[in-house]
């Protein structure tokens, strides 16, 4: 499995200068899948990653391509699901629930 760095915090652009208010984690993992939507320059993008502890970690970030505009990075962190029966629904039911899931999510298998 591959080493994944992902950011959350804010950056922004203002007067052609770059401001970061960001902390990095790194863990030891693979990429699930993503989902994303855009609309008049701002966008939410969602990647899912899988721990080799099982934990599944969803990186969401808000982002802006306005200059002013800051862009978000949140990280959220599921528990293992344990078995596959049942993981598969309870793990989207969560995502649905914590508002992770833009209204044109692609699925993990597309």
């Amino acid at each position: 499995m591959a080493t994944i760095r992902i950011w959350s915090g804010s950056r922004r652009t203002v007067c052609g200068e770059d401001y970061e208010f960001v902390k990095y984690e790194e863990f030891e993992g693979e990429t699930l899948g993503a989902c994303w939507e855009e609309e008049n320059s701002r966008g939410t993008q969602t990647t899912f990653y899988q721990t080799n502890d099982g934990r599944i970690v969803a990186h969401v970030v808000r982002w802006s391509r306005w200059e002013n505009e800051a862009t978000y990075a949140y990280v959220h962190v599921f528990p293992s699901m344990g078995g596959v029966n049942g993981a598969a629904a309870m793990f989207w039911r969560e995502l649905r629930k914590a508002g992770l899931i833009p209204p044109r999510a692609v699925e993990l298998d597309e």
